[in-house]
């Protein structure tokens, strides 16, 4: 997958009636670390700042293979604009907001390349230029909208990762009952939760996509979001602009791995412990698994749910250090990202483990779902 950002986002320029809105648009991979290789055409609107976005103007740009940045510009008058106004790119013919599912996309399950809206403009409260922050917007199969702030800066911890993504798309399949033959323990567990209270505990959220996206497609379900210090203004800003499922609940809690489980964690009984895109430092795998255990043993018979994009081979050791620690793998499954035909192929492996005390999946599933269709 690809992600337009804003590598300088929009900026006013005001010379007498006339006045200049700038910015630059680049399309990387999740981490920025590549660009996208083809040609793509991208329409560019200023429209309103609310969420429906009156579009006041309109215009189109090209990116070129090999390129790295494009430069975008609108001139405008006095009379253009309804002050504050945002910027939005996307491309040419994709839908607003991005779509999740193979049903809006016939390219793939999930967007290969993912729209972006920036901050607001407004000169008329002293607003000249965008904050670095961006959103973006994704439909469930619910039709119900995903709106995710993430920093356009450096700080891969402030960042949409693909495996956070894939695992949020994931989960919506299954609540809709898409997916239920590939992870029998999760369906399992998902599709209970719409009948008795589900507490879920994710660790490493980043911007808090993974737990904001499945409170808002389950009710009653209690989400405690866990990373570093550094990302709790971002997560607090998209718990802010999320839409809960009927009284379902998310909260964040700075959690270090290296220090024992703070009360608000240690205290509470967890159905589901999440990791999205965790192992991909290789120095922090021990402490994980350490915290994993810890949330385990005070929660037996909690599954844990893994998403990972492998970037190099040393991940495998956090299979290693989990099966030595005593879990054991239920179920797999590869979700495949989309990728231009000369790329090289890219997955999100999903994993199910649990504890030794973990219970069985066999001869509920299908009741369960057969159940929740009527």
């Amino acid at each position: 997958m690809h992600y337009i950002r804003f590598f300088k986002t929009p900026k006013l320029v005001v010379n007498g009636p006339t006045s200049t809105l700038k910015a630059t648009v680049s399309i990387t991979s999740d981490l920025g670390d590549s660009f996208y290789p083809n040609n793509v055409t991208l329409s560019v609107t200023l429209r309103s700042g609310d969420s429906s976005g009156d579009i006041y103007l309109r215009k189109s740009i090209k990116w070129i293979a090999g390129s790295r940045a494009v430069p975008l510009e609108f001139t405008l008058t006095d009379t253009d604009i309804d002050w504050p106004a945002r910027v939005h790119v996307g491309l040419k013919s994709s839908p607003m907001p991005d779509h999740f599912e193979k049903r809006h996309n016939t390219a793939g399950d999930l967007p290969s390349i993912i729209n972006v809206w920036s901050d607001v403009v407004s000169p008329e409260e002293g607003i000249f230029e965008a904050k670095r922050l961006v959103e973006r917007r994704f439909m469930s199969l619910s039709n119900r909208m995903l709106c995710l702030w993430e920093e356009t800066g450096d700080s891969i911890a402030r960042h949409l990762w693909d495996g956070g993504l894939a695992l949020t798309a994931y989960f919506d399949q299954v609540i809709s009952l898409q997916e239920h033959e590939s992870m029998p323990m999760l369906v399992r567990t998902l599709v209970s939760a719409t009948y008795k209270k589900l507490n879920v505990v994710e660790l490493g959220c980043g911007c808090g996509a993974v737990g904001i996206g499945l409170a808002q497609l389950i009710p009653d379900l209690d989400v405690t979001l866990t990373d570093v210090p550094e990302v709790e203004d971002i997560v607090r800003k998209n718990i802010d602009a999320m839409t809960p499922a009927i009284s379902s609940k998310v909260r964040f809690e700075p959690l270090d791995w290296e220090a024992p489980l703070p009360p608000a964690i240690r205290d509470k009984w967890f159905g589901m412990i999440i990791a999205a895109e965790c192992t991909y430092n290789t120095n922090s795998i021990p402490l994980l698994v350490q915290t994993l255990s810890a949330l385990v043993s005070r929660s037996p018979k909690a599954i844990v749910v893994l998403a990972t994009k492998v970037r190099h081979p040393d991940e495998a050791l956090f299979h290693k250090l989990l099966k030595d620690a005593g879990f054991r793998q239920n179920s797999h499954v590869s979700i495949p990202l989309p990728t231009e035909p000369e790329s090289c192929p890219e997955k999100v492996d999903l994993y199910i483990f649990h504890g030794k005390d973990g219970a069985s999946s066999n001869g509920v599933v299908s009741d369960l779902i057969a159940s929740s269709s009527h």
